[in-house]
């Protein structure tokens, strides 16, 4: 399914403004959302939940040039400027537009500049959802028990035990029995987990108190502190319990 682009024309020019509507007619995935005279009128549907994702932007208008409304609004849109005024170029190319159009626009050039913007926003479409997975994949990790292989979220993981040649993993949910090695394991877990003996790692935001050498866990499990992890677990129930 190819995607679909919301956008809106600033200009003061009537003309103008049918111009583009009349080029985007050749471009269906683009929904023109609104077209206004004024930046004053555009704010009113900026400020709405609507996302727009490009705007044609006249540069020379009454009261609030292009340029000034880009200075005092912070926007998520990508910007077209249409202008019969050359000596904006430079300037506009500090706000990180996609293109510069001369009126009269011909069609060959809006054109080009409507591949420009769909190239570009690909781009950064591509990068979100990168960071998007990579963030999904941060936040859990996969296990294998039995014949079935599970997701299992950092943030529902209580704590692991070991089991001789096996490691339960216990969570919010269910407990997982899984063939491997605590140490390994370890390795292998962000910062908010803490290893208080040879035998059990914890989830820190698990931990509701201590008897001595015994942590007392949220569901009141009781794991007992090593004597080789006593200092650093102690050291940490002062800083932070």
């Amino acid at each position: 399914m190819s995607s679909r682009y919301n956008c809106i024309i600033i200009d003061d020019e009537y003309f103008a403004r049918e111009l583009i509507v009349d080029y985007l007619k050749e471009f269906p995935e683009f929904i023109v959302v609104g077209q206004y005279k004024n930046s004053l009128l555009a704010k009113q549907v900026l400020d709405q939940d609507i996302p727009i994702d490009l705007i044609f932007l006249d540069i020379q208008m009454p009261n609030e040039t292009g340029i000034e409304f880009l200075k005092k609004n912070k926007l998520n849109s990508k910007i077209i400027f249409t202008t019969a005024f050359s000596e904006y170029a430079v300037e506009s190319y500090n706000f990180d537009v996609i293109d510069y159009l001369l009126k009269p626009i011909t069609e060959e050039r809006f054109n080009n500049a409507i591949a420009r913007f769909k190239k570009a926003f690909d781009i950064e479409k591509k990068v979100l959802n990168f960071k998007e997975q990579d963030d999904n994949r941060s936040r859990y990790f996969k296990i294998k028990s039995g014949a079935y292989e599970y997701k299992v979220y950092y943030n529902e993981l209580k704590y692991l035990c070991s089991e001789g040649e096996y490691v339960r993993y216990v969570t919010s949910e269910k407990n997982y029995l899984v063939l491997g090695s605590l140490k390994k394991i370890s390795e292998q877990l962000p910062d908010s987990f803490i290893q208080v003996h040879r035998s059990y790692i914890i989830a820190k935001s698990e931990i509701k108190g201590r008897e001595k050498y015994t942590l007392l866990l949220n569901d009141l499990t009781k794991v007992p502190i090593g004597k080789t992890y006593r200092q650093e677990v102690l050291q940490w129930l002062k800083v932070f319990l």
